[in-house]
Order: C-alpha cells, then sequence, then structure tokens
C-alpha cells in the first residue's frame, strides 16, 4: 500500500502536469512566432522602403533627362538658325528682313525662346529681343541689364557645358541658354560671330515640365553662396548633401512620414548649386506593407489564439455533443409530431411502415401497433413498385409523386407524396412526406377554367359574340393549309357597313351597338355553319367560306349577305335602312396565304365603296394596279405640298343685285411635273384619306394671304376672298390663334377673309363648334356654311351658329328649270336663310336662266361657269383693274376682259 500512494497522487497529478506542459509548448510557440514574425515584418518594411526610393529615384532621373533633353532641343534649334547662310549675311548686311523672318513672337513661342542675342566678331551687338509671350510682342532691343547677366554665357563654348550646368542666374529666376557660332553658309568657316537663346525657367516652364511628367514638380532657387549657417538651417540629409562637392547630383529622403522626395541639384555657369528640381511620392507602398505586415501579424495571432482557444473547448464541446444531439432529436419529434403532413418511414426493401407522426395516426384513423402491420400501398393506393425502385435508386435525390391517400376505411384524398432516401443504423430507410393537395386540384381546375374563358374573351368580340381578329388569324392559316391539302376553293370577303360612322354620330352608340349586333347575327344566318363570320374593328366583318364549287358561288353568297343586311333592322321605334361594301378574294386564285387573301380582299373592298358602295367586287389584278397608282399618286402629293406645284385659282362671287364681284374663292390645283394637271376631285380624297388635309389647307391659306398682300400693295380694288377649310383644320386646336398669328405674319387684315366649312361639321358637339366659330368671327373674318343641303341634320343646329351666309349647293342649283322641287327647296332654303339674317350664295350656276330664277327668288349671291371658270391672280388683276369697283360684271364684259388678259 505505501508504494501505491505516490503512484495514486503522481496519478491524480498527472492531467495537471499535462496541462501545464500544453501551455508551456503554447507560450514557447508563440514567442518564437512573435520574434520570427517582427523580424520579417522589419525586413519586409525595409524591402517597401527600397522599392520607394527606386521609383523616387527613377522619377528624379526621368527629371534630369527632361531637363538635358530640353536643353538639347533648345541647343539644335539654335545650331540651325547660326547654320544658316541667311544669318552669315544678316551679320554682314544687317538685313532687317532677317529678324522680321525669323524672330517672330510665333516662332519664338514655337521654340520655347524667350530672349534672343546675336553680337559680331567685334562684340557689337547686331540684335537683341526678349519676347513678351502674354502680349504676343518682342522687345528689341532687349534690356542691357538682362544681356550683361548673359555676357559670360556668349564667351563660353556650349559644348564643354553639360547640359544641367547651362544656367544663368537672374535677379528673380534661371535661365538656360544655348550660344552656338554662325557660320558661313557655303563654307562652313565660322564667322567669329555668335547667337544665343535663352529661356527663363519660370513657373510657367516648371508646369511645362510637370505636365510633361505627369508628377508633381517644384523649383527651389539657392542663394549665390551655401554658407554653413545656411546649411545647417536645412533638413541635416539635405545640409549635408548640398556641402559636399563630390555627393550625386539627386537625392532621395523621407520628407515627412508620409511623402518621399526626389532632389536634383541644377549648377550654373560657374559650376556653383542653382536651384533644386524636387518630386514627391506618397508612400503608399511603404504604407501599404505597414499595414499587410501588421495585418498579417495581427491575422496569426488570432489565428494561434483560436487554435489555443479550439483545443481548450474541443473537451468540453465532445462532452456536450452527446447531451445536445439526444435534446436535438426530441425537438425534432416533437415538431414532427406537430406537422400537419403525413410523414412516415418505410422500410427501402419491404415497403414496410416502420414509424409515423401523429398526423399520419389521424388521417388513418389508426393506431401505433396498426400502422407498423401496414404497408406503404395501404396508405398510398395509387403509388407503385417502380416508384419506389427509382426512390430507392436515385438517392439521395428527392423524389415527388402523385397519388391518393387512404382517410378512413371508405374515404381518399388527393395527395402530393415527397420521397427521399436516408440512412439510420445501417438501415435504408425511405421518408415520405403526404401533402394534402385538394385545394390546390381545385384552384388548378377553377384556373383552367378561367384560362379558357379568357382564351374565349381574348378571340371573341364582347358586342356581336363574333370571333375576333386574333382568332381570324389562328383559324384561317390552319383553313388554308386544309384546302390546299384537300384541293378546294376558298373566299375571303371583307365587308363594310355603309355610312355607319354617320348613323352613330347622329343617332348615338346605343343605336349603333344594336345595329352592329343586329348584322352580326343576319352574316352569322347568311352563311354555313362549316364557315366562319369574325368582326374585325368598328364596323368591318370578314367572312371565310370554305368549300366553293367555283368563283360564281361566291358572287351568289356575296349577293346573299347584301340582301340579309339591306332588310329593314326595327332599333326602339326607328327602322333603319343600311347597306355593305364588300370585297372578294379566292383561295388559291388571289392569293396562298392570309395575309395576301386580306390584302386583296381589302383592295376590293376600297373599290366597292370607289363604285358608289352597296355592291360587291371580286379582286383583279387590275385593282391591284389602281392601289399602287393611288399609292404612288399619294407620295407625289405628300411631296407637292409647300412646293409650286400646287397653286391656288380663284372664282369670282358675284351681287345677283348688282352684277358686281362681291368676292373671290380660293381653289387649289395641283400640276404634277410629269402627269400635268390632276384634277381636285383626284386628289382631295387622297389628301383626305391620308391625313394631308390640314397641311395642304394652310398651305392654300399662306396662299392667299400672300396674293392679298400683293393685290394690297398694287392699289387693286381688292375684294375679300373666301378659303375652305377642312373638317380636321377647323377642329384642330389652336386654330383661331394660327390664323391670328399669319394674318399679323402677312400684314392682312382679317376682315378680307371668309372661310367656308362643310355641312357635316355640323354634326360634331354645336356648344364647341359655336365658340370656335365665334371666335373668328370676333377676329373680323366672315363665316360661310359650304355644300349646304347635302347633311343629314344640320338645319337644327344652324340657328345656334354664328354663320354669316350659306352656301346651296351645286345638286340643287343644277336642276333648277327643270324640276320644280329643286326650286322649292331653293326657295325654302333662301327663305329659312333670310330669317335668320343670313346671306345665300349660289354654287355651280352654269346658264342664264338658273341666275335669273335665283335672282327671282331672292338668292343674293352666285358663282359658276356662267360668270367665270376659276382663274389665276393673274386674270384677277386685269378683272380688278378693267372693272373696278363701280361696273357690272356681266357675263360679256367678263369674257372679254379673260381673253384679253
Amino acid at each position: 500500500m505505501h508504494s501505491f500512494g505516490p503512484s495514486t497522487s503522481i496519478a491524480a497529478q498527472h492531467p495537471h502536469m499535462q496541462q501545464r506542459l500544453l501551455l508551456g509548448i503554447c507560450v514557447g510557440l508563440l514567442v518564437v512566432v512573435g520574434v520570427s514574425l517582427a523580424l520579417a515584418a522589419r525586413e519586409f518594411e525595409r524591402s517597401f522602403n527600397d522599392i520607394e526610393v527606386g521609383a523616387t529615384m527613377q522619377k528624379a532621373r526621368q527629371l534630369s533627362r527632361l531637363l538635358a533633353d530640353e536643353q538639347r532641343q533648345l541647343e539644335t534649334n539654335i545650331r540651325d538658325y547660326a547654320a544658316w547662310e541667311d544669318a552669315a549675311k544678316f551679320i554682314a548686311s544687317r538685313d532687317p528682313g532677317f529678324v522680321r523672318s525669323n524672330f517672330t513672337p510665333d516662332a519664338l513661342t514655337g521654340m520655347r525662346v524667350d530672349l534672343v542675342w546675336v553680337i559680331d566678331k567685334d562684340g557689337q551687338d547686331r540684335y537683341s529681343g526678349l519676347l513678351d509671350a502674354r502680349n504676343r510682342r518682342i522687345q528689341s532691343p532687349a534690356p542691357p541689364e538682362l544681356l550683361r547677366k548673359f555676357e559670360r554665357a556668349m564667351t563660353a563654348p556650349t559644348t564643354k557645358r553639360p547640359p544641367a550646368g547651362r544656367l544663368v542666374r537672374l535677379d528673380n529666376s534661371l535661365a538656360a541658354y544655348a550660344v552656338q557660332d554662325i557660320k558661313a553658309g557655303d563654307t562652313g568657316i565660322p564667322t567669329g560671330s555668335h547667337m544665343l537663346f535663352a529661356r527663363f525657367i519660370d513657373s510657367d516652364e516648371i508646369a511645362r515640365l510637370r505636365n510633361s511628367l505627369d508628377i508633381p514638380v517644384s523649383l527651389t532657387e539657392l542663394p549665390p553662396v551655401l554658407t554653413p549657417t545656411w546649411l545647417a538651417a536645412q533638413p541635416p540629409e539635405l545640409g549635408q548633401w548640398l556641402g559636399n562637392p563630390q555627393a550625386s547630383p539627386v537625392l532621395v529622403r523621407v520628407a515627412s512620414p508620409g511623402t518621399m522626395t526626389g532632389s536634383l541639384l541644377v549648377r550654373d555657369i560657374d559650376g556653383n548649386p542653382a536651384a533644386l528640381l524636387t518630386t514627391s511620392v506618397p508612400r503608399d507602398v511603404h504604407a501599404l506593407g505597414v499595414r499587410t505586415t501588421r495585418a498579417l501579424l495581427g491575422g496569426i495571432a488570432l489565428l494561434i489564439l483560436a487554435a489555443s482557444a479550439y483545443a481548450l473547448s474541443l473537451a468540453h464541446r465532445l462532452r456536450t455533443n452527446a447531451a445536445a444531439q439526444r435534446e436535438s432529436e426530441r425537438r425534432y419529434a416533437s415538431i414532427a409530431a406537430q406537422v400537419h403532413e403525413a410523414i412516415m418511414l418505410v422500410d427501402a426493401d419491404t415497403g414496410h411502415i416502420v414509424e409515423g407522426n401523429a398526423a399520419l395516426l389521424r388521417a388513418l384513423g389508426a393506431t401505433t401497433d396498426e400502422l407498423r402491420a401496414m404497408t406503404v400501398y395501404d396508405v398510398y393506393t395509387d403509388l407503385t413498385p417502380e416508384q419506389l425502385e427509382r426512390a430507392r435508386n436515385e438517392a439521395p435525390r428527392q423524389v415527388v409523386c402523385a397519388s391518393r391517400m387512404q382517410c378512413g376505411p371508405d374515404n381518399t384524398t388527393d395527395a402530393e407524396v415527397s420521397i427521399s432516401l436516408i440512412e439510420s443504423a445501417g438501415r435504408r430507410l425511405l421518408c415520405m412526406v403526404g401533402h394534402d393537395i385538394t385545394h390546390r386540384r381545385v384552384a388548378e381546375q377553377q384556373q383552367r377554367s378561367n384560362n379558357r374563358k379568357l382564351s374565349y374573351m381574348a378571340q371573341h368580340d364582347p358586342l356581336t359574340g363574333l370571333p375576333n381578329r386574333l382568332y381570324l388569324r389562328a383559324r384561317l392559316p390552319r383553313a388554308l393549309r386544309f384546302a390546299a391539302a384537300t384541293d378546294r376553293t376558298m373566299a375571303v370577303v371583307y365587308l363594310d357597313i355603309d355610312h355607319f360612322k354617320k348613323i352613330n354620330d347622329s343617332r348615338g352608340h346605343g343605336t349603333g351597338d344594336h345595329l352592329l349586333q343586329t348584322v352580326a347575327q343576319r352574316l352569322r344566318a347568311a352563311v354555313g355553319k362549316q364557315d366562319l363570320v369574325t368582326r374585325m374593328s368598328g364596323d368591318e366583318f370578314v367572312i371565310v367560306v370554305v368549300a366553293l364549287p367555283d368563283a360564281d358561288t361566291a358572287e351568289t353568297i356575296a349577293e346573299r349577305i347584301q340582301s340579309a343586311i339591306q332588310a329593314p333592322i326595327a332599333i326602339g321605334e326607328a327602322v333603319l335602312n343600311v347597306s355593305a361594301s364588300m370585297g372578294l378574294a379566292l383561295f388559291p386564285h388571289h392569293g396562298a396565304d392570309m395575309e395576301a387573301l386580306l390584302k386583296h380582299a381589302d383592295i376590293a373592298l376600297y373599290q366597292a365603296k370607289e363604285a358608289g358602295r352597296r355592291c360587291h367586287r371580286m379582286f383583279s389584278q387590275d385593282m391591284l394596279v389602281r392601289v399602287s397608282e393611288s399609292v404612288a399618286l399619294e407620295q407625289a402629293l405628300r411631296r407637292a405640298v409647300g412646293t409650286d406645284q400646287l397653286s391656288m385659282v380663284y372664282q369670282p362671287i358675284i351681287d345677283l343685285r348688282s352684277g358686281r364681284i362681291a368676292s373671290l374663292e380660293a381653289l387649289m390645283r395641283w400640276r404634277h411635273p410629269e402627269l400635268g394637271a390632276i384634277p381636285p376631285a383626284q386628289f382631295i380624297p387622297i389628301a383626305d384619306a391620308c391625313g394631308l388635309t390640314a397641311p395642304i389647307g394652310m398651305h392654300a391659306l399662306r396662299e392667299v394671304l400672300a396674293q392679298l398682300r400683293v393685290w394690297l400693295d398694287s392699289g387693286l380694288p381688292v375684294v375679300p376672298i373666301a378659303v375652305n377649310i377642312s373638317p380636321v383644320q377647323f377642329e384642330s386646336e389652336g386654330f383661331c390663334e394660327l390664323v391670328t398669328a399669319l394674318t399679323a405674319e402677312y400684314g392682312v387684315e382679317p376682315h378680307w377673309l371668309r372661310f367656308e366649312i362643310t355641312e357635316t361639321v355640323l354634326l360634331k358637339d354645336p356648344r364647341a363648334l359655336a365658340a370656335r366659330l365665334q371666335s373668328l368671327r370676333n377676329f373680323g373674318a366672315q363665316l360661310l356654311i359650304d355644300d349646304f343641303g347635302t347633311g343629314y341634320s344640320g338645319l337644327s343646329y344652324l340657328a345656334q351658329l354664328p354663320v354669316d351666309a350659306i352656301k346651296i349647293d351645286r345638286s340643287f342649283v343644277s336642276d333648277l328649270g327643270r324640276i320644280d322641287t329643286r326650286a322649292s327647296i331653293v326657295g325654302a332654303v333662301i327663305d329659312m336663310a333670310k330669317k335668320l339674317n343670313m346671306s345665300t350664295i349660289a354654287e355651280g350656276v352654269e346658264t342664264a336662266t338658273q341666275a335669273a330664277l335665283l335672282r327671282t327668288q331672292g338668292c343674293d349671291f352666285a358663282q359658276g361657269f356662267h360668270f367665270s371658270k376659276p382663274v389665276n391672280a393673274s386674270h384677277c388683276k386685269t378683272l380688278f383693274d378693267q372693272l373696278g369697283w363701280e361696273r357690272p360684271a356681266n357675263s360679256v364684259l367678263m369674257t372679254r376682259v379673260l381673253r384679253s388678259s
């Protein structure tokens, strides 16, 4: 027992001894590592310092080379001048032309020469000049006191001194110089004369050196004598360097903790120190090295401390891991028991259930013992062995599949099963998580139903219920492919309801919508079930007729469609009679694809409209040619706007009571350089269709104002001129302000203008129309309603509008004397105008009988070929000159006047 005691004491003390030994080893390692790192850090800092010294030395040497290059350039310039034959002649003849040609401000500035001095072999001044660069002039002769500074330099050969020593001290600065013997140009023999170029080393020169090297450069002038007192006042390293005549011309030193400087010593003509050229470099490399070294030391120290702490805590962590793992397992088991998803562990080889959570037991209505007697196929009835096999073979990737989950004896639900393979104590288990997706299935079905509804809504017109443009573009290509494969003929009918806009505007959008619905129903009933009827937009429809035996059948179908549309349509208490214009294109005769057929059917529709509407047209190649010509004419009209191709003619308006010319109507004419005169009936519809009405109207207004200005300046007895204003132009914002600006621009009084607007404008908003008309009337111009009697409802608005006169349409005037009803209508219009205090103007008067009837019925004014055709401005001038204000404009006199002009 006695011998066992010490052994027991040593054993008891052994762990403490191991801890002390481990601690001592750690401390020793820390000391060794710390000393090693300190030595390495010192060496690193020395290396970084050497790098900065080398970089600063390099910059100082660059500064020295640049200064030498500048001196050599100065020497090269003066050598070229001194070697010229003109320089030797100048010494001999003193010809001032040499100075004027060579020593100009521009020449000296280009060479950066501030002083030029030329002396002959006897030492006499031949020329001296000092450049004033700021005022760009040369002071000649140069100041004597300045030249005296360079007397010794003039007699000392330049080549015997290094570039850095060719400096002369001035009062407040230094100057670099170069001296060259002037040689005879033909022999090259020195003449004994000398030429000196000098450049002042001032702030501008230092700035140029700084920009050339892209480094900071400063100049410090030294005193003529470096006394011990002055040297002692300088930084020690700088003072020792300046006081040592044998020292290197370049000194690199640490000027401050963050800056290192490189100084270049330059000497004067006597070899004495003259100035220091200094460049400074921030000690970024040294600072980076210090920071890097300290960071490295700190990182290693932290690493050692962390390793020590980790070693000390490792044992404690090992003791607590087991307890933590048991606690973690308990928590996860508690979480699994709380989740709503059915979770179970299944033997991967047999499919028997090993364990399940509370949610699974509740769903199955089973106990734990009953669950362990079940297999996975008892829970998920649709699950297949192949799916389990795939889960086993694709571990550890999760496999998701859909199945039916048993919920009670007689109930199942949709479930999504997530399967993943796990290893537990050497046993392969499948973790299966079942998600109830009943609500998601319901949502998916609802989504599919909504998608079908949205697809239907996107491809069908909500007003008529017909398929729309999108449906047509999706369906028609398939139909064309089927027709091509079965060698069938198809017809594409493009349909447009005639004058639908007028009905919509006059009777309201509700009536228009009802009309479209009725037309859609009739179109659907007029064609077969296999045919397609679509509403493209507005009042446009496209009908696709399949399986046609021949082209005549397409004509028959078009007539049947027209008959169906023309049947009276009752909307409320009103009965409407409408018609349609149709264009037909056949497959494959008129096109092999959808775009071509729709395009050609649209062209045929356009031809049907031009033919007077209420009809149909079959596409032909001639139509395509006419459309191409119309497009070409449109492009030509666009180019003609604003040029002299468009000009104005003027038709007199005659006072029927006095026979005098009361006013003129300005009419647009177009003369194409190649096609000749193009009638208004041809180009005005093109302008309306392509949106050129407003630019053409503006062109006409400017032409009229310019012509009025010419006539007024000529002193002619001018009459007012009426200008036609299109609805687009009149309804545009700012039209009244634009007219005001144009009359002011041309200097024409507003009362010389009359504006004619068509009766269709009356169908617009009467309040806005009345306000715009009143603005023009307040401006001083008169207002006329053109083509009165051709509109639908102008009479109901006429009394509300500030109008001066109405123009009776030529369709009523042309039948006067032949149809009694026309005379009654004209008389009614005249009587109505008088009651509204408006004048009347009859258009299209072509016979004396018409003029007499109009005069009898009380019409105020008339215009037409009976009085005069539209004439150009020169004919109008002749009319004004010969007719004046007092002579009646009878037909005989006007004919004589026009012929004489």
